[in-house]
């Protein structure tokens, strides 16, 4: 309840700033003259963007067992409606259990390749924010100065992750130690880090290959380039005039700003992250946020109709999804529980 109520807060609070200063009826005006026949390119782009994710799950999961690019989709799918539907970023969990389920594979190796995967995003992501950052054209002298910083995060961000596949253990008990020191974070979420940490050290078998390596990382960059396409496709229907390289620099902000905790669905934040992200690029306000709006929509609508679709198939009501992916949370966050005990019993 008290995570519920804090999200809601967050969002009003972040649809608030968004549409701050605007009147309703620029709003109207900004939707009246969209271009609307863009949205099946879209679409297209949506479709091609969770192909791609597909693809790249199933090379994580290829040492592990080999399925095929359509044999993960429905629990990929379950998993991104749960995001938009439950709170917390519970449809992660959800589709751990799903396709732990359809293929008996341990919940913990599944987690690990979605760990990675998250790895490899946000690598891919800085990257592109970096890029739009720095060379987007008409970007404030204030959003340069920012490039460096973010080069610097992106260099960091690269040692950290390859660190962490060369010398894993290493690097679990270097944050192990940390989160010790830093005891005002909540108990529950240090011990899903480290879990998370943990399993995503059984799903490195796919990084031994040079092959699986090479299609893990172009999948991971080719995707969001795509997503970062639509984003200029839906501003571009807003007749906003700004690069596909400031589009990048939505892309990384919004990505990261759907990390804090709100409703499902992001609304409110998204919003938010489109207007701190262009206000620099002196567009209409009201256009930016009409075309979060358009974009949000075009990815919510479709990716939620397909997941419940899937859920239907395989027989998960909504009100059990919930509780199944509650639990997988429970679960994991015991696992730490026992491998800490083991851990300081040993030490």
């Amino acid at each position: 309840m008290i995570k519920l109520i804090l999200g809601i807060i967050i969002t009003v609070a972040c649809l608030a700033a968004a549409v701050w200063g605007i009147d309703l009826e620029q709003i109207k005006e900004s939707f009246r003259h969209a271009k609307f026949w863009t949205l099946p390119i879209l679409l297209l782009l949506l479709f091609v963007f969770y192909w791609l994710k597909a693809i790249r799950w199933r090379m994580l999961l290829e040492p592990i067992k080999q399925l095929s690019t359509k044999q993960v989709t429905p629990a990929m799918m379950i998993g991104f409606m749960g995001n938009n539907i439950l709170p917390a970023h519970l449809g992660e969990f959800l589709r751990v259990y799903v396709l732990s389920k359809q293929f008996q594979i341990p919940k913990t190796t599944v987690l690990s390749t979605v760990v990675l995967e998250r790895l490899f995003d946000i690598v891919a992501i800085l990257c592109f924010l970096g890029v739009g950052v720095y060379f987007a054209p008409n970007i404030p002298d204030g959003y340069r100065s920012l490039s460096l910083i973010m080069g610097l995060v992106i260099f960091v961000a690269i040692l950290v992750v390859a660190a962490y596949l060369i010398w894993t253990e290493a690097v679990i008990g270097l944050f192990r130690t940390i989160f010790s020191y830093l005891r005002f974070l909540p108990e529950k979420l240090t011990h899903l880090v480290l879990e998370m940490m943990l399993s995503g050290a059984h799903g490195m078998a796919s990084m031994k290959s040079k092959r699986l390596t090479m299609g893990i990382i172009w999948t991971s960059f080719a995707q969001w380039a795509i997503n970062g396409l639509s984003i200029f496709v839906a501003l571009w229907s807003f007749d906003i005039q700004v690069s596909p390289l400031a589009a990048f620099v939505v892309l990384g902000v919004t990505a990261f700003g759907v990390t804090v905790p709100s409703t499902p669905g992001f609304f409110g934040v998204i919003q938010l992250c489109f207007w701190l992200s262009l206000k620099g690029f002196g567009v209409s306000q009201a256009d930016v946020f009409a075309a979060s709006i358009y974009y949000q929509l075009s990815q919510y609508i479709p990716v939620t109709l397909i997941g419940l679709y899937f859920s239907n198939r395989e027989g998960l009501k909504l009100s059990e999804a919930e509780k199944e992916a509650e639990k997988e949370l429970e679960e994991l966050e015991g696992v730490v529980d026992v491998e800490q005990t083991e851990a300081s019993g040993t030490s």
